[in-house]
């Protein structure tokens, strides 16, 4: 039985098809109140809505279970945070999983991740990070690029209510996405290759500038123009958004980081390890940067 922690989220639901139909038995654990498992939603696949701040429903969450993907983040969600999901709810389900016998875990990472992170949450993915590298269990941690999905979908719902397509800073600054797919590709073979145990590895799938992304909605929508938020602005928002939308000062935080050229790195040597995981992107009519040229 594999558990996959966060798995109704974005790359939750991509990861959980991939693993039934290769034959695993999957249980999700999904947000929710508590209640016994297992409410079998497909072949294969059961659910447990749970709460990652209850050390209850994070060890029943792991009863039985072999190997354990988190793939949860508290980062754009409007009710919780970073601090309580990829950090303390992550530490909770890996003392829960190492408790229950798991002799696995795949732990979704953030390029960039580090105690001394310049935002919280990258450091609260580097505290999850050190939490399972400590836990006895095999582990790999897989740091990704900002999800590709949903920065085209953070950018595009804008655009249908205000005509905007919002770029934070310049928008001349490459950074490093990947794709919903490919994370969830990376992960199942994490779970059946040895070769990722034991290890970091940064997962990218494409180098874009904000205005690229921008062109790229702007192309598909066929209307619309470019909202730019000045990284002056950023900074404001990074703090006095923090009251009524802790996620707008989130984006904001992060729009910063992305700014000083950071987000970006290359990821051509694990793709080369792996070269039959297709790479999948954003099509914008040209060669995308290399794997290896994040700039």
């Amino acid at each position: 039985m594999i558990l996959v922690v966060g798995g109704t989220g974005r790359l939750g639901r991509a990861v959980v098809p991939l693993l039934a139909q290769a034959g695993y038995r999957v249980r999700v654990m999904a947000r929710g109140s508590s209640r016994p498992f297992a409410t079998t939603v497909s072949d294969g696949v059961e659910l447990f809505c749970g709460d990652l701040g209850s050390e209850t429903d994070c060890r029943e969450a792991a009863a039985g279970c072999t190997e354990v993907v988190f793939a949860a983040s508290g980062f754009g969600l409007k009710d919780s945070s970073p601090r309580t999901v990829d950090r303390d709810g992550a530490v909770r389900l890996v003392r829960a999983a190492a408790d229950a016998g798991v002799q696995h875990m795949v732990m979704m990472s953030m390029h960039g991740a580090a105690p001394d992170g310049p935002i919280d949450f990258l450091r609260c993915k580097a505290a999850a990070e050190d939490a399972v590298r400590a836990s006895g269990m095999d582990w790999t941690v897989v740091r990704i690029g900002s999800l590709l999905e949903q920065r085209l979908e953070m950018m595009a719902v804008p655009l249908e209510s205000k005509g905007k397509v919002p770029v934070f800073g310049s928008g001349s600054v490459p950074v490093t996405y990947t794709s919903v797919q490919d994370a969830a590709a990376v992960v199942v073979r994490a779970l059946k290759d040895p070769a990722l145990r034991n290890r970091v590895i940064e997962w990218g799938s494409q180098t874009l500038t904000g205005n690229e992304l921008a062109e790229a909605v702007l192309s598909r929508a066929g209307h619309g123009a470019v909202q730019r938020v000045p990284a002056a602005a950023l900074k404001v928002l990074s703090v006095a958004a923090r009251p009524f939308s802790p996620f707008l000062a989130r984006a904001a935080g992060a729009g910063i980081w992305e700014e000083s050229g950071a987000a970006a790195f290359p990821f051509g040597p694990a793709r080369a390890e792996f070269p039959d995981i297709s790479v999948t992107g954003l099509q914008l009519g040209k060669p995308a940067r290399g794997p290896g040229r994040p700039a």
